[in-house]
């Protein structure tokens, strides 16, 4: 219907009916370019899709996106994008436009609005439109079905860097929205599907260069991954691997993401590849041996002692990982910690510092670290190779107290270039100790042991409240390199740092 509001008639006014206000030459014009939209029978791009009638840049429906979004809203009628354009053309032109339009990413039909919209902001067109407004056929004011405009978007004039991106999403948003469309979904599934697609919106109508509204995609990744954990929607499987251009896109430069991202792509011993093999992602998801799948044991997840992280509070996440790798280290007859930073990917000096002084959001930390964790190793390890993660400058130390707890927390021999080797075994009781709140005893602890490897440490106590010993036991679960350590045990024994005379 055309212009039903103004339509006139009964109850379009305040009063029983009401005069028409359509402008009959409008009504004229409508009716001239109706006649050029004309559908044909066609097969739609790929030989899996279904024989319909297509019209141009016609989608199927999506309730996202748009204030008055709902999932009631997505029936058989769909979305249609209608061009716009800032100069003039010929009625020849817009027939053959409209006859030949479609959108595609990549050599697929477009068939989300999500992708038209990608196809719009990564790709541009090729008939200089400018802009597409986009509309959706639901059923307003009772049960008519009206075309109501749900947002504009402005073609691209340039691919943007990151667009790419949520091609690493693609298929696995389809299985998820297969998942939350399904009549037996929960609300929380369906909702939480529901805010990804809006924050995959919101970076494609323009903002794709505004890292917050990426750490908002992340952020909805993790918490559908928290939600699939519980049993529900795991069909869909985990967040596939993405490529580091996520990191770029989402670096806002804050000690949260270098802190996320240091967590995240840790991992037991070192490849010769600079890989860090074992990542941690198993100790928050269900995985199989591959780590692509959910591992699972009839028809629900199979839960594993390994799974010990469990997205409440990000401090008992970890120190849940530190522990978990211990028991782990000491099942194998380890001695170390087994947790290595990734290429480009630790902790800063003045990052644990302000960790350890209560200057972290831990919770925000590890929602992020979350989601990190479906980075691909393989293609950081290549990325590391050819770029740089700025750091910060290294203003202030941590309390020496934890400078001692953490060299006794290293995932490997440390060698200086005075000769001296510090080699010691994490004692699972020291962070046990930290863990219960008690960190005078697990600083005796570090200093007996760090005294016994011949390290002369000045301070003789550490003392600090039960909060402040929980999280230096969660900061021991943010990787250091080799470097780090060093200036950490010359800081505790500036004489390990001088070349030992010859006899």
């Amino acid at each position: 219907q055309y212009l039903p509001g103004m339509a006139g008639g009964a109850n379009n006014a305040n009063g029983p009916d009401a005069d028409s206000l359509v402008n009959p030459l409008d009504f004229i014009m409508m009716l001239e370019g109706t006649i050029a939209f004309r559908s044909s029978a066609s097969r739609r791009f790929e030989s899996l899709e279904s024989s319909r009638a297509a019209t141009p840049f016609a989608v199927n429906a999506c309730g996202a996106a748009y204030p008055s979004a709902s999932t009631d809203d997505e029936g058989a009628r769909g979305e249609q994008w209608m061009p716009l354009w800032s100069r003039p053309s010929t009625y020849k032109e817009l027939r053959y436009l409209l006859a030949e339009g479609r959108a595609q990413i990549s050599s697929k039909a477009v068939r989300e609005p999500l992708d038209l919209a990608r196809a719009v902001k990564r790709l541009g067109t090729a008939r200089g439109i400018r802009s597409f407004q986009r509309y959706g056929y639901i059923e307003r004011n009772g049960q008519s079905n009206l075309a109501v405009p749900l947002g504009r978007f402005d073609v691209a004039n340039q691919d943007s860097d990151y667009m790419a991106c949520i091609d690493d999403l693609d298929l696995w948003l389809r299985h998820l929205r297969k998942e939350a469309r399904d009549k037996n979904a929960p609300a929380r599934l369906r909702q939480v599907e529901k805010s990804l697609v809006d924050a995959l919106f919101t970076v494609t109508a323009g903002h794709s260069q505004d890292p917050d509204c990426w750490q908002g995609v992340l952020s909805q990744l993790a918490e559908i991954e928290a939600i699939m954990r519980q049993g529900t929607g795991h069909e869909a499987q985990p967040v596939p691997l993405l490529r580091p251009k996520w990191v770029v896109a989402s670096n806002d430069k804050t000690r949260e993401f270098r802190l996320a991202l240091a967590f995240a792509l840790q991992g037991g011993g070192c490849e010769k590849s600079g890989i860090p093999g074992d990542p941690i992602r198993r100790h928050w998801l269900p995985l199989d041996q591959k780590q692509r799948r959910f591992a699972t044991s009839g028809n629900g997840l199979d839960m594993q002692p390994e799974v010990v992280m469990h997205g409440r509070r990000g401090l008992d996440d970890a120190i849940a990982l530190v522990q978990r790798r211990l028991v782990e280290a000491s099942q194998h007859g380890g001695r170390h910690l087994p947790l290595n930073a990734a290429r480009q990917a630790s902790a800063s000096i003045a990052d644990l510092t302000a960790l350890l002084t209560g200057g972290v959001d831990l919770d925000r930390t590890l929602v992020l670290a979350r989601a990190f964790m479906a980075l691909d190793h393989k293609a950081w390890a290549a990325w590391s190779k050819k770029h740089t993660m700025e750091q910060p400058h290294d203003s202030e130390w941590p309390d020496d107290p934890w400078l001692a707890i953490r060299l006794c927390t290293l995932p490997w021999p440390l060698r200086m270039k005075s000769g001296f080797e510090l080699d010691i075994g994490a004692d699972p009781a020291l962070v046990r100790r930290l863990a219960t709140g008690d960190a005078t005893t697990a600083f005796v602890i570090a200093s007996r042991r760090l005294r016994a490897a011949g390290v002369r440490c000045t301070i003789r106590s550490g003392a600090a409240p039960p909060e402040t010993a929980r999280l230096w036991a969660a900061a021991l679960a943010f990787p250091i390199t080799e470097t780090t350590a060093k200036r950490f045990l010359s800081h505790l024994d500036p004489s390990k740092e001088r070349p030992c005379p010859l006899i």
